[in-house]
């Protein structure tokens, strides 16, 4: 979904209540997915060419589990607050301040809305995609999730600072 600049008007702004279709906008991601519709709803004010968009974004996004591979929803409630400018308005370089955090750029009088939903719901999504905070993980040695059953693997526990020292052999005089 594009927002034409122009068509923003100075006085009253524009007003943007849109919902996706099921799995849209495509999160361009092989591991990450949209379920159901995404709802956009944003207030877009204009001052010549600059242009602010304040609003939310409501979304569910599925993925799998970072440790056992299990599928996980999360829901997505991401509000935003930025400006958009040409990138022709910047003509030097300088130090990024937290305020440019803020600012996006648009070419040809449109802002892609499709692209502030997806950076949104990126921003909001945990680091660590866990569906809990004790999940114990597959099984290195057959792969069995070790949420559901206890395996009977013998795995030995190895300090990863200290498994070098394994590999010494010591040789008595």
């Amino acid at each position: 979904m594009n927002i034409v600049v122009a068509h923003i008007s100075e006085e009253d702004g524009l007003a943007v209540d849109h919902v996706y279709p099921d799995g849209e906008p495509d999160l361009k991601s092989d591991d990450t997915r949209l379920i159901g519709g995404t709802e956009l709803n944003l207030q877009a004010t204009r001052a010549g060419d600059e242009v602010e968009l304040v609003g939310s974004i409501t979304a569910l996004v599925g993925f799998e589990c970072d440790r056992c591979l299990g599928p996980l929803s999360v829901p997505v409630r991401q509000s935003f607050d930025l400006l958009y400018i040409p990138p022709l308005k910047i003509q030097e370089e300088h130090e990024l301040e937290a305020d440019d955090l803020a600012v996006g750029f648009y070419q040809g009088g449109v802002i892609d809305a499709d692209d502030l939903v997806r950076e949104q719901i990126e921003l909001a999504l945990p680091m660590a995609r866990l569906c809990s905070e004790d999940c114990r993980g597959l099984c290195p040695e057959c792969g069995a999730n070790l949420n559901e059953r206890q395996c009977a693997c013998e795995i030995e526990e190895v300090d990863a600072r200290l498994s070098a020292l394994k590999e010494l052999k010591f040789k008595l005089n």
